[in-house]
């Protein structure tokens, strides 16, 4: 029973959590958004046709984009492989969102991304695909 009660408490503490943490998260756009991108470095993850993909995107000041990428896909049950790619193409700020144009590999990821900010560094891409992650200044 005490056991029950503990974890009932942890549940509804963690609950409590939850939409405080949501409510810190806010639309970025205008000015704010184009000074985070500019050369910034954009680190997430979604899942796509390919797998489960980690990406590193820099926005570089010029207007060009350079991703370093991995996927892992499953391949058959008992395995799994591991992809690895660099790509590059262009980026813009336009109605509010970031738009990425890439050569390569990822050109399935083309499109124009919302990006909701929430706390410190991690931001949300939504668009094509939903991308969680951190957007920071790039060294």
């Amino acid at each position: 029973m005490r056991k029950s009660v503990s974890i009932a408490l942890l549940a509804a503490a963690a609950a409590a959590f939850v939409p405080a943490v949501a409510a810190q998260a806010f639309p970025l756009g205008g000015p704010q958004l184009a000074q985070r991108v500019h050369n910034g470095e954009f680190r997430g993850y979604t899942r796509t046709q390919r797998g489960f993909e980690n990406q590193i995107w820099h926005f570089r000041p010029d207007g060009y984009i350079r991703a370093v990428a991995d996927a892992r896909v499953l391949r058959w049950p008992s395995h799994d492989e591991n992809l690895q790619w660099q790509d590059i193409g262009t980026w813009r700020v336009t109605a509010g969102q970031v738009c990425v144009s890439f050569q390569g590999p990822n050109r399935n990821l083309d499109g124009c991304y919302a990006v909701t900010a929430g706390p410190g560094k991690q931001v949300r891409l939504i668009g094509r695909y939903t991308w969680e992650g951190t957007l920071e200044p790039h060294d």
